[in-house]
């Protein structure tokens, strides 16, 4: 590994993406295609390496929350298409345009505006759009089919936009119940049927996040999107008690010991607060990452590290860069890698259980990993890129 000024860093294990692809495949239609959504830097993951090895790996498509996500993955020299999942300004049109990189749109005043920037500015490329239908998530889309109907029209209408796909999201494919999915299901369907009874030759249909794709397979339609499990993580545990598919967690973030020391002859005090106070003979380690990394300061006083396969406790607060752990009377070295989620020698601390310590959920836990981490891209066991802000040596 490469020497780090600031040894903490993420290992994303391209392998498992490949597994979690591969089990994905298996489990819906063959007709189905893949787009996989790495939004939020690839959910904390790396959006550039991993969106190449999703789309050598089975993905067709690729999915981002803004613009900027988008030509990130452009200069890269990612050519396959890219939905913008979100909304879009008009400021953006032509940018998004120029870059190839396809834009949701639910209101007719705002694809008309559209046309006429792109047609002001004698663009060369025509923008193309997926419809978002609103059946119940309640964010953004079109809610009737009289306003389905009209953003049609104008798009077929405009000379320099054209309608590639038309999609709706699911609000609680990830629970046991399933009423309120197969509602919104049996709605898109009925607005997809509206159409096709108006003449209307409908573009590539896609509904299902990871969470459907999972539990209700028979609605792939012609693509999934395919979000968290890209990452071997579960929408919910209610998906993952159903067996259906095995996914195996790509992201592991690890540190080295910056420095240990023994408390002597009286209790001693550690982090701001004063929240923890260390007994003569106890063990403190302290690891250089913090808030600011995206490891909660929340997790004051409450989380666990691995270190030598065992789990040792954070104590004191947080702190933006620093925290501390607790060895008990066992000893430590400066330099001793430490797992904050992974595995080590059969141990594990998992995302999920952080994120149920936390009182949240796994796609938080990962997406707000800092991008001051650097990222080791694994395959094959051997690290084949590093993804670092920060130079390293």
């Amino acid at each position: 590994m490469n020497k780090l000024c600031r040894e903490v860093w993420i290992e994303v294990n391209l392998d498992a993406i490949k597994k979690n692809l591969r089990a994905i495949r298996h489990h819906i239609p063959n007709k189905s295609k893949i787009m996989a959504v790495v939004k939020a830097n690839a959910y904390g993951h790396g959006s550039v390496e991993v969106a190449r090895h999703a789309l050598e790996h089975g993905a067709s498509e690729l999915a981002v929350a803004s613009v900027e996500e988008g030509i990130v993955l452009r200069k890269a020299g990612i050519t396959a298409p890219i939905l913008v999942l979100g909304f879009t300004s008009l400021g953006c049109v032509k940018k998004s345009a120029a870059w190839n990189i396809t834009l949701s749109a639910f209101q007719v005043d705002w694809i008309k505006k559209a046309n006429e920037i792109l047609e002001k500015e004698a663009s060369t490329n025509r923008l193309a759009v997926h419809i978002n239908v609103d059946t119940g998530m309640g964010r953004l889309g079109v809610r009737t089919k009289e306003e389905l109907l009209a953003v049609v029209k104008a798009l077929k209408a405009s000379k320099f936009l054209k309608w590639t796909g038309i999609f709706t999201h699911f609000s609680t494919a990830d629970e046991p119940d399933a009423t309120l999915t197969k509602l919104q299901h049996d709605k898109f369907i009925s607005f997809l049927s509206f159409l096709k009874n108006q003449g209307i030759e409908l573009p590539t249909v896609h509904m299902c996040n990871t969470a459907a794709a999972i539990a209700f397979p028979e609605f792939s339609a012609d693509m999934i999107r395919l979000g968290i499990g890209l990452y071997g993580l579960y929408p919910s545990a209610y998906i993952k008690q159903l067996g259906l598919v095995k996914l195996e967690p790509a992201l592991s973030l690890k540190a080295r010991i910056a420095y240990v020391k023994t408390m002597l002859t009286e209790p001693r005090t550690v982090s701001y607060g004063a929240t923890y106070i260390a007994e003569p003979g106890e063990v403190i380690a302290t690891l250089p990452i913090g808030y600011a990394d995206g490891y909660s300061r929340a997790l004051s006083n409450r989380g666990f590290v691995l270190h030598r396969g065992r789990r040792v406790p954070v104590v004191g607060r947080v702190t933006m860069d620093l925290i501390m752990v607790s060895l008990g009377e066992s000893e430590g070295k400066q330099g001793e890698e430490v797992v904050i989620y992974g595995r080590q020698k059969g141990a594990e601390i998992s995302v999920d259980e952080v994120a149920e310590m936390l009182n949240t959920i796994n796609y938080e836990v990962v997406s707000t990993l800092s991008r001051r981490i650097p990222r080791f891209f694994i395959r094959d066991g051997e690290i084949m890129k590093v993804s670092a802000p920060v130079l390293y040596v």
